[in-house]
This record gives C-alpha cells, structure tokens and sequence, in this order.
C-alpha cells in the first residue's frame, strides 16, 4: 500500500516535471483561463459481459451500475494532454482518474480523427471489487492506462470511444474551448 502511494507520488511529480517544458497549444482567444481545456461528460458505457462473481471475496449477485464520467483535459501542446475524471464505476462506485497521456493525429486526410492513450493514477475501485481491474490495491488505488479513438466534428465539438480493458468500452462527448 505505501509503495503504491509512493510509486502514485513518483508518477506525478514526474508528469508534472515531463509537462513542465511543455508549450500551451496554440489557440485565438490568446489570455482566456480555460482555453485549451477539453471537457468530456460520458452518458453511456457498453460492458462486454455480465458481471459475474470472479472471486470468493465478492457478493454473490453482482450487477453492472450505471456508469457516468465527467472529464476535464489540458492540451498541454500539440501532441500531450493531462487531465481528470470523475466518474462512477461499474459497481456503483465513486472514482477519479488522473492522467497524462499523448494525442495523435495520425491521418492528414481525416484531420479530426485522433487516437488517445492515457495513463495514470486511479482511485475508487474498492474490496470488494478492487481485482476487478489490474494493479489496484484493497483501498482502491492503482494505476490503469487507457486508449482512446475520437473524432472531432469541429473546432469544439467531439466524441471519443475509450477502451476499457476486457470489460467493455465507453462512449464519450467533448466539448474545447475556444
């Protein structure tokens, strides 16, 4: 547990000194305090399967909840983001997610089609649902990465399907900051 909120420090501290260097995107509302902030809100989410009881420890009826996010991402330049979610995980549980990740744009003939992938630290997933996910401890910390496909139909306005590992995907709205 400790060397896990040490290693979750360590992370932090070096995402924070990666992104230190890093230019803000470029943008023309210039000064504005939230420009180049993408905001995300996920209404749906899609498992692969049904919950079933993986381990003795667990309930015998488990069932999927509903799963709401909320996000809020910094392109810290052209190619890196950080950012936060909030969100309520498939058992009924409150989690949070902060990430550094990396953006790409990898067609010249679909420019607003991008690819995510995202790592950091994650909280919330809880005994007795804490194997659920991998590198997570009873108290609900761990470290999870997560890739993304997205499409941005204008200047502000996109969508973004996060793979969720072997349990499903996540279908999401965003909307950037002028």
């Amino acid at each position: 547990m400790a060397a896990l909120r040490t290693l979750s420090l360590g992370l932090a501290l070096a995402l924070a000194q990666g992104s230190a260097g890093a230019q803000p995107a470029p943008s023309d509302s210039g000064s504005r305090a939230l420009s180049g902030w993408t905001f995300g809100v996920s209404p749906w989410t899609v498992h692969y399967s049904q919950a079933r009881k993986e381990h003795d420890f667990e309930p015998d009826t488990q069932r999927h909840s509903y799963v709401w996010l909320v996000q809020a991402e910094k392109a810290l330049d052209e190619r890196h983001i950080a950012g936060l979610a909030l969100f309520k995980n498939s058992f009924g549980q409150p989690t949070q997610y902060l990430y550094y990740g990396w953006q790409w744009r990898p067609l010249d003939s679909a420019p607003g089609l991008f690819v995510k992938l995202t790592g950091g630290v994650i909280h919330g997933y809880k005994e007795p649902y804490h194997r659920k996910i991998p590198f997570n401890d009873k108290s609900g910390w761990g470290l999870t990465a997560i890739p993304a496909v997205g499409y941005d139909f204008s200047r502000h306005w996109g969508a973004q399907i996060n793979v969720l590992g072997s349990a499903g995907l996540m279908f999401q709205l965003n909307y950037t900051m002028p």
